[in-house]
């Protein structure tokens, strides 16, 4: 009894290259009996020549062929932007080896070791272009395809492709290093378009970084781009922010040279969302050139854009992991440790040059009673509100923490007992000014402050804790909502 051949889902047009005639022929056999049709080539240079004039769906070839090879070949289409989002598939006799590394560097999208069972080449084959289906060909024609198909028109591309990758290689490890010396964002952004700017240029380039305490975005500009097409580069970029949010680009001229120095003939401009897969956009990079460059360095801008997208989403990650460590999550505070190793380094700064300091401990008056009445949902609504409220009262060198369930501390830089009093008084008076959300509009929650200050070089930071919250205490037992110290 004979078994049909199961049926294709999608009849593929296969490009088959090998030098062994026996082995072409049980592919051809094989794919014929999947319901696909291939064409045929004995090594990459032939394989070439049919690209000329075709547009099959998968290219299936074998590693080891004389003239060409499968890597040479691979190489050449994934450096051609004809052919590029072509799919590769490499066959080799032998697993073991540096088989599977060159595989990997010429840029094959899948490697397979011959068997005796020849069916997981279609399985394989098939499953590639369905990966790839989305990505149409580019248009235009095989660079070699315009040239004669000689030997030296081969090791010229090939030549080129090398160096095309060695600059890959470069420019990855050059943008992958920032990150291993800075860790601070515009830092990061800045030496990214130091190592960029020379594709660019003359033109601009722009980067943002969409981070959770707004965007960051950063530009450079040569003398042939005009304010009009920074601002257009702005407003393309920026559709990637958040509704809502406000950022302002900062923009700075660099020097392009006086070779470079010309005007735009026929200038193009680009954005590209900086992303990795599988995680929302975290930037964008943007740049205005000329067309003839964005042509040519296509592929090295893409490696620019993957690389930032990498680089920005690695500081998202950063950022919010270092702010998870330090923020109180129901308030948004600083937390206990943060704000008391804060306060510690101007305890410090106050032996050393003599500077005021003081602070003060905040209790929210019968809370418990909020939460007793109203639930806990509603306690922490308006742990939420006063905590924003305080924030707002306070200046913006002052800072403010939560230490514990309904407790805060603050405190002012270079400010002495009589500014931290006035200051808290005004705390004191601005949180009652409004109704508080979830409670009934006269209901007000009020605050117990104590107080307490740097009595010079014999001071340290526990016994002045120790003062406030003594003062606090007072403040309590004296009938709370006032300020003690």
């Amino acid at each position: 009894m004979t078994i049909a051949a199961p049926k294709a889902s999608k009849t593929l047009q296969v490009l088959l290259v090998d030098d062994n005639p026996i082995q072409l022929s049980l592919l051809h056999h094989l794919f014929q009996r999947h319901g696909h049709t291939t064409l045929e080539a004995k090594n990459g240079a032939e394989a070439l020549i049919v690209l000329a004039t075709e547009c099959p769906d998968v290219v299936v070839s074998d590693c080891v062929m004389p003239l060409l090879d499968g890597y040479q070949l691979c190489r050449l289409l994934k450096d051609d932007r004809a052919t590029r989002n072509l799919p590769v598939l490499l066959l080799t006799a032998q697993g073991v080896g540096l088989a599977r590394f060159w595989a990997k560097t010429c840029g094959a999208d899948r490697f397979l070791v011959k068997g005796r069972d020849l069916d997981h080449v279609v399985e394989a084959a098939t499953s590639l272009v369905e990966q790839t289906d989305r990505l149409r060909p580019l248009p235009g024609t095989p660079r070699l395809a315009q040239e004669n198909f000689g030997v030296d028109a081969i090791q010229r591309r090939l030549a080129q492709a090398l160096e095309q990758r060695v600059v890959e290689t470069a420019l990855r490890d050059s943008i992958s290093r920032l990150y291993t010396v800075e860790h601070d964002t515009l830092r990061l952004i800045r030496g990214f378009i130091e190592i960029l700017q020379e594709l660019v240029l003359p033109g601009a380039l722009l980067v943002t970084y969409l981070g959770e305490e707004g965007t960051t975005c950063h530009g450079v500009h040569g003398a042939s781009a005009s304010e009009e097409d920074r601002r257009a580069l702005e407003a393309a970029a920026l559709q990637f922010a958040p509704p809502g949010v406000p950022a302002e680009c900062h923009w700075h001229p660099v020097d392009d040279g006086d070779e470079r120095r010309r005007a735009l003939r026929d200038p193009v401009m680009r954005v590209l969302p900086a992303l990795l897969p599988g995680y929302p956009a975290v930037g964008a990079l943007g740049f205005f050139a000329e067309r003839r460059s964005v042509e040519e360095y296509e592929r090295l801008f893409e490696i620019a854009n993957e690389e930032l997208g990498r680089l920005l989403t690695l500081e998202d990650s950063r950022l919010r992991l270092y702010h998870q460590a330090i923020r109180d999550p129901l308030t948004g505070l600083f937390n206990r440790r943060h704000i008391l190793d804060m306060l510690k380094i101007e305890v410090d700064q106050c032996g050393r040059f003599g500077q005021s300091l003081s602070l003060m401990l905040i209790d929210l008056d019968h809370f418990k009673a909020v939460n007793d009445r109203f639930g806990h949902a509603t306690g922490d609504q308006v742990l939420s509100v006063m905590a924003q409220r305080m924030s707002f009262g306070l200046r913006k060198v002052d800072q403010l923490g939560r230490i514990g369930g309904e407790e805060f501390l603050a405190y002012g830089p270079q400010t002495d007992l009589d500014g931290l009093r006035a200051l808290a008084e005004r705390l004191r008076e601005h949180v009652t000014l409004e109704p508080l959300p979830g409670l009934p509009p006269n209901y007000r929650v009020t605050l117990s402050i104590g107080l307490a200050t740097w009595e010079g070089s014999e001071d340290t930071l526990e016994r002045m804790l120790a003062r406030a919250d003594k003062a606090l205490y007072q403040a309590k037992a004296e009938g709370r909502n006032r300020v003690i110290g």
